[in-house]
């Protein structure tokens, strides 16, 4: 079975080593940024996550892009308010026989995932003939960086029960850091997809591993 998160999770395989695989279709990579906005819109203090695992001349075209960012700032008590968000800036990666072409797809505000746990992966599902597909998820997040009333679907006909399940189990568990305003935390939504394709070749734990 082959799971990829598909917006900016970290992907199981980040950039430097599937730019070292050369993979032969285009595939997606998303950063996450933690970002301060001002009253003014501006971007006031940014930080990627897990910057390391990134080649330093993506790492700083991701921060200029960040840094270029203008927003409407949102209103408290009839004044522009200070936000705290997570960022999540997707791209395109697009191999060649001479590297890879990089085309930005979606610059997006968002609760910051602070941790991710994915559920036991159905057998049912890891079959040759099993169904494949992208799941859409999108969540309400509390003030308490919980995910509320999960909602899942697919452009890929029905979607599974089983499939359905994996995909609430693993983001229900999911903690996140709310967005604030004015230093006080507010609710907001969260969305992600799942690309799903069974390889009964190369079956892998998806659980926690704190808790095997």
């Amino acid at each position: 079975m082959i799971l990829r998160v598909v917006f900016a999770l970290g992907l199981f395989a980040l950039l430097p080593a599937a730019a070292a695989d050369k993979p032969a279709a285009p595939y997606t990579i998303a950063v996450w940024s933690d970002v301060s906005f001002n009253a003014e819109g501006g971007v006031a203090e940014s930080r990627i996550i897990k910057e390391a695992d990134y080649p330093a001349k993506f790492a700083d075209a991701v921060k200029a892009k960040i840094a270029a960012m203008r927003i409407t700032p949102p209103v408290q008590d009839g004044k522009p308010g200070l936000l705290q968000s997570g960022v999540r800036v997707t791209y395109l990666i697009t191999p060649s026989a001479s590297g890879a072409s990089v085309s930005l797809q979606e610059t997006l505000l968002a609760p910051l995932p602070l941790r991710e746990i994915y559920a036991a992966f159905p057998k049912s599902l890891n079959r040759e003939d099993s169904w494949k597909g992208r799941i859409d998820l999108r969540c309400d997040i509390d003030v308490a960086g919980q995910c509320l009333n999960p909602v899942m679907s697919t452009d890929n006909g029905s979607l599974p029960e089983e499939a359905r399940r994996f995909a609430k189990d693993s983001i229900t568990k999911w903690k996140f850091a709310p967005q604030t305003v004015n230093g006080k935390p507010v609710p907001g939504e969260f969305r992600m997809s799942l690309d799903i394709s069974p390889d009964p070749r190369a079956i892998e734990d998806f659980r926690d591993p704190r808790k095997l």
